[in-house]
């Protein structure tokens, strides 16, 4: 009886055990694009990144209200090096006399971690994007197809601070291609809070004016619960302070709980 109720109890216990033995993968998030880190989700797990965006650009010729009334994002963790994702937009703006509205960035995708990095050796990713057509009446989406490449590099430079940086390269309808590259700080500055500071660059080489357009950011992140995150941001054009203000509210939720 003895020998009984110790194999009764051992079998009992033995999903507890498994339990207790099973890693909480950690929380991460590309909420709002552009520059991002090299971690891909857990295998199984699906996570949305949801956004909308104000942005208004005036000039001497110009003035153009922008309103992304959503831009989601839907990730999965497929393997534990690679993750799938699928994204898209709507847009509506205001130029001058003329109003435009429909999807933008309707695309799949895939995120592959090649590094977990070592010391000063930066961790490595690989991020690409298949963007498609739209119609000719489709006033946000390009006529063919259109490819975007990226090479994610990050250092952990502390406990509370973590250095991104990121080139990009995306063929679409221009005749030439458009190149984009910066780095970002991330500062822990708690449990829950996080602040990034970034800069980055876009090279339009087609543009007859301004082919370099450097860029300035803030994002302000605040985790609300295990499995969602707020965030903030904000764009800073470094060529046209006074000309260009936007302002984007986010959460990310995962879906799943592994």
């Amino acid at each position: 009886m003895v020998v009984l109720r110790q194999l009764f109890l051992m079998i009992a216990l033995f999903p507890l055990s498994l339990a207790a033995q099973e890693e909480v993968a950690e929380f991460t998030s590309d909420l709002f694009g552009g520059l991002t880190s090299t971690t891909v989700l857990p295998v199984g797990r699906l996570q949305l990144e949801t956004y909308s965006l104000y942005e208004h650009y005036s000039d001497d010729d110009t003035d153009e209200k922008l309103w992304c009334v959503n831009s989601s994002m839907l990730r999965y963790g497929l393997h534990k090096h690679l993750e799938l994702c699928a994204k898209g937009a709507w847009m509506r703006s205001w130029l001058d006399d003329d109003t435009f509205s429909g999807f933008s960035d309707l695309a799949v995708g895939f995120k592959a971690s090649f590094f977990e990095g070592w010391k000063a050796i930066p961790s490595v990713a690989l991020r690409g994007f298949l963007y498609f057509p739209g119609s000719e009446n489709s006033d946000f989406l390009s006529h063919d197809f259109a490819y975007q490449l990226d090479l994610i590099f990050s250092n952990h430079l502390t406990s509370w601070c973590e250095l991104g940086y990121m080139g990009s390269v995306l063929w679409d309808e221009n005749p030439s291609p458009t190149y984009f590259w910066g780095a970002n700080l991330n500062f822990n500055l708690s449990d829950k809070v996080a602040l990034t500071v970034e800069e980055h660059n876009y090279y339009y080489d087609f543009e007859s004016e301004e082919k370099f357009q450097p860029w300035g950011s803030l994002t302000l992140t605040y985790h609300i619960h295990p499995r969602v995150e707020l965030g903030i941001a904000t764009d800073i054009s470094l060529r046209h302070f006074t000309d260009s203000h936007n302002l984007a509210l986010g959460v990310t939720w995962q879906l799943t709980k592994k």
